[in-house]
C-alpha cells in the first residue's frame, strides 16, 4: 500500500471537500447555526450603532473600516480574520481588549449591542432574537455560503 504525502493528501481533501457549502452543511447539521440564521434583531443593531459611535470609532473609524493602528471590522479583512470562528470567541476579544483606554469596562449587552451592528455592517441579516451571552459560542462566522442547486 502506497501512503499519500501530507501535503498531497490535504490538497485532495480540499478538492473532494471544499469549506464552502458542505462545510457550512456540516456546522448546520452539528446543531450550530451560523450569523447568516438571523442571529441579532435590528434593534440591537440600532443600539450598538449609537454604542460604537461612543467607545469604537475613534479607533476603527466610523465606517468600520480601521485604520493603520485598528483592523477593519467589514468586507473580506473581517470575515478573513474571523471567518468559522464563533460570535463566543470574537465577544471574548472585544470585551477583553476593548476599548483599548478601558478594556472590559462596558455592560456585557452593550458588547453584544455592538457586535451586532457589526454583523449587520457586514450585510448579516437581522431576526427575531437578540444576541445573548448563552448563544454566541454556538453561532459561526462564515462568508455566504453557496445557493444550494
Amino acid at each position: 500500500m502506497r501512503l499519500i504525502p501530507g501535503p498531497l493528501l490535504v490538497i485532495a481533501i480540499s478538492l473532494v471537500h471544499p469549506m464552502t457549502a458542505s462545510g457550512l452543511q456540516a456546522t448546520q447539521a452539528d446543531g450550530q447555526r451560523t450569523v447568516w440564521d438571523g442571529v441579532y434583531t435590528e434593534e440591537q443593531a440600532e443600539r450598538g450603532g449609537v454604542q460604537y459611535t461612543e467607545s469604537c470609532a475613534g479607533c476603527h473609524a466610523p465606517d468600520l473600516r480601521g485604520s493603520t493602528t485598528s483592523p477593519s471590522l467589514v468586507g473580506m479583512s473581517f470575515t478573513f480574520l474571523w471567518g468559522e470562528r464563533t460570535l463566543g470567541e470574537l465577544f471574548g476579544k472585544i470585551q477583553q481588549l476593548m476599548p483599548t483606554d478601558r478594556p472590559n469596562s462596558l455592560p456585557a449587552q452593550t458588547y453584544r449591542n455592538i457586535l451586532a451592528f457589526i454583523l449587520r455592517a457586514n450585510s448579516y441579516p437581522p431576526g427575531d432574537q437578540g444576541l445573548e451571552a448563552d448563544v454566541l459560542d454556538q453561532i459561526i462566522i462564515s462568508a455566504k455560503p453557496e445557493p444550494r442547486p
